[in-house]
């Protein structure tokens, strides 16, 4: 998926009958994904808390509220909630050498039993309401960390347009959809992931352990 420099509102609408066809090509992907996952599954994830000895690698701080459109406010606030959700899942978590970062084996399955509300989320050039919608802004600052930190990318998919209200560097954007579209990065030494939420801002790290 090519990024693009479009940027699109929430007022943009699918074509007749694109739901149902995405619904049946992404549960087959789904299904395909699962499978794989299931089969190159590791040891279990580790989560600490920042060793005061730790190396800063790379950072990177975003603004959560960036529309200016009042009629999208809910949604963005539901970003927000779900951002909030999906980094305290990843905070913490440590990635051995020659290991590899999954963020969906990280954060999980968005649903509405773990918190998650209806955000803003692109789906096939779309600005649409969806549970979950939003959490592409932590996997951006994922990538960027990464990318900073000189982490292999494994995996990243750029946007199909650039979401209203910011720009997206393509050589760093990352969207994700459960969870056959994934963000993951290889690291070649022991590192921390850092992923908090301030009043303003989302503010990602990642710190090499001792």
């Amino acid at each position: 998926m090519p990024g693009a420099e479009t940027a699109i509102s929430l007022a943009d609408a699918h074509a007749p009958g694109a739901d149902v066809l995405f619904w049946l090509k992404s549960r087959l992907l789904m299904l395909r994904r699962g499978a794989v996952n299931a089969l190159a599954r590791g040891r279990p994830l580790r989560r600490v808390a920042l060793p005061a000895n730790a190396t800063l690698l790379a950072d990177d701080e975003h603004p959560l509220y960036t529309l200016t459109n009042p009629r999208e406010r809910a949604l963005e606030l539901g970003k927000v909630q779900n951002l909030r959700i999906a980094a305290a899942a990843v905070d913490g978590t440590v990635v051995a050498p020659g290991e590899t970062f999954s963020f969906w084996r990280a954060a999980g399955r968005a649903t509405r039993a773990k918190g998650y509300v209806v955000g803003r989320e692109l789906r096939q050039g779309c600005m649409i309401p969806a549970v979950g919608g939003g959490v592409c802004q932590l996997t951006n600052a994922l990538s960027r960390v990464a990318h900073r930190a000189g982490m292999e990318i494994v995996e990243r998919h750029s946007h199909s347009v650039q979401p209203e209200g910011f720009f997206i560097d393509p050589t760093t954007d990352a969207t994700v959809f459960w969870n056959y579209i994934d963000f993951r990065f290889r690291s070649p030494r022991s590192v921390r992931i850092g992923a908090t939420l301030t009043e303003t801002t989302l503010v990602v790290r990642l710190d090499a352990l001792p």
